[in-house]
């Protein structure tokens, strides 16, 4: 004769199993994935120095967002990051796209990836 506290563990491992799979069903946002989607993708194509990524220079206007998509080959983490300061996209992964940066200064902005500083861009900003 079976022990009847071996089914009774069998039935707190299903039990448990369900809870796991209905959290797994949470439709709430993961609060690092990006948000939104932006006005401007600008993808990150491969360490190549001013062709790194594309397009570049990139058009955009005051109030507007961007953000960088990395699908450089080799599987490299990026950043478009702004000379000088002013932004920082942080670490994308190769195959993630950045959060929007909204850009608030007109101009040409500088930016490069602060992991390979050889890689660098441009944003045309204008009014």
């Amino acid at each position: 004769m079976k022990s009847p506290h071996r089914w009774i563990l069998v039935g707190l491992l299903v039990v448990l199993g369900a809870v796991a799979m209905y959290g797994c069903k949470d439709k709430k946002k993961n609060p690092m994935a990006p948000g939104g989607s932006a006005d401007v993708t600008i993808t990150i194509v491969a360490r190549n120095g001013s062709s790194s990524f594309s397009p570049n220079p990139a058009n955009v206007t005051v109030g507007q967002t961007v953000a960088w998509r990395n699908s450089a080959t080799g599987g490299m983490t990026h950043t478009a990051t702004q000379v000088g300061g002013g932004f920082n996209t942080g670490n994308i992964a190769n195959g993630s796209t950045s959060s929007p940066i909204t850009i608030s200064s007109s101009g040409d902005l500088a930016y490069e990836c602060s992991i390979h500083p050889d890689m660098t861009g441009t944003l045309h900003v204008t009014p």
